[in-house]
């Protein structure tokens, strides 16, 4: 999910509503907004297209298909207290739509009404708005589709400096145990233009996968923190950069074998997915605290990783010796786009720790997120639960 997904995604109602009626603009529609009808009163604008007139109708809401058809109803009783014949109900929504649901709806309404129905969908907009409109995301969402790419590629370049750094064991990785290494970055969108924050104002960070906050301490335009029990560190830099890399969640087998833990254990470890999910949920508050707003790039690495095999059933000790091995020496997932200042993550990172699952041949991707909520097990620490069953 790019940011230009992401800012539609989250768009709120009244901001759907105005986008709504620039992006039919610039599709060609003469739009005559609701005015005094007020947001959803009956109509939102009644359009022409051609010589073609009739209503249109904007909505956010998950169960697009109840609400299209309550929307038709009110359309059907404007058409007959006007007295007027309409030939067009064009509905636009946020939401996904199959191409099998758009033209079961376009018969139906057909079948029903007499109108032609126009649906202007997630990938609709989505298309439509990068490949033609690109001002309507400068307007509406702040977002440069021009520049997006360089500056995506900005971050990626400063996550992979970053990661050199990590293999080398220099700068904040010098004293990391050698091994295999999971390293988490979380970058703000702003990294490269909002102001920094004060040194002594940066909250302390997680350690990745490390529920006991140890030593810390502030080295310059940074707080750095020590895993408790390991080598492992996390950084808050000043200008929003989270990083922390460990080798405490990759244990060596008896046979001199690898393994990643991905599953909550009762001995305590808390797995790769969980550790993600609290990292990034408590760095989010951090960066939240530090005046960040927007997004953040969030992405997942493992170094030297190439012997390492995953530990997912929680019916064995390890790994069976036929389990497949991550395969290659350093990988680094595609960026996940998360909203600074929402709680609910889980499915915005769900796809980059599938993406990690099925490197190691697991094909359906993470069996600890189902539907976009947590579904495997719940983590306590000091009496207060960080993550539940259903936790979105």
């Amino acid at each position: 999910m790019d940011e230009l997904e992401f800012a539609l995604e989250k768009i709120s109602g009244g901001a759907f509503e105005d986008f709504s009626m620039d992006f039919l603009r610039a599709q060609g529609y003469t739009v005559h907004e609701s005015g005094s009808q007020g947001r959803d009163g009956g109509w939102d604008a009644r359009i022409e297209l051609g010589d073609r007139e009739g209503i249109a109708h904007v909505s956010k809401r998950k169960d697009w298909r109840v609400k299209l058809r309550d929307d038709a109803e009110k359309v059907e009783k404007l058409e007959e207290e006007k007295g007027e014949n309409y030939d067009l109900f064009v509905f636009v929504t946020n939401r996904h739509v199959s191409g099998e649901q758009e033209l079961e709806m376009e018969a139906e309404i057909q079948e029903d009404y007499g109108w032609t129905l126009i649906i202007h969908h997630k990938n609709n907009i989505l298309g439509e708005v990068r490949q033609s409109q690109p001002e309507l995301a400068r307007r509406h969402f702040d977002i440069d589709l021009e520049t997006d790419h360089e500056h995506l590629d900005e971050i990626e370049k400063l996550r992979d400096e970053r990661l050199d750094e990590i293999k080398n064991r220099r700068g904040d990785s010098d004293d990391l145990d050698q091994g295999p290494t999971v390293v988490l970055h979380i970058i703000p969108n702003g990294i490269f233009s909002k102001g920094t924050t004060n040194s002594t104002e940066i909250p302390e960070p997680m350690v990745f996968g490390d529920l006991v906050r140890g030593q810390s301490e502030t080295r310059g335009k940074k707080v750095k923190a020590f895993e408790h029990q390991g080598s492992g560190y996390a950084i808050q830099r000043n200008d929003g950069l989270y990083e922390s890399a460990t080798t405490s969640i990759i244990r060596e087998g008896h046979e001199g074998d690898w393994w990643l833990n991905g599953i909550i254990q009762s001995s305590g470890g808390i797995g790769l997915d969980a550790a993600v999910v609290l990292a990034v949920q408590d760095t989010l508050e951090n960066l939240s605290e530090m005046g960040y707003s927007g997004v953040a790039f969030v992405s997942l690495s493992l170094l030297d990783a190439k012997e390492v095999k995953l530990h997912h059933s929680t019916g064995v000790r390890r790994p069976f010796a036929t389990d497949p091995l991550f395969g290659v020496g350093q990988y680094s997932t595609e960026f996940a786009t998360v909203n600074i200042r929402d709680e609910d993550i889980i499915e915005d990172v769900e796809p980059m720790i599938s993406e990690v699952w099925r490197q190691f041949g697991q094909q359906e991707g993470t069996i600890n997120i189902e539907d976009g909520k947590w579904s495997r097990g719940s983590i306590t620490f000091n009496r207060e639960t960080l993550l539940e069953e259903g936790d979105t």
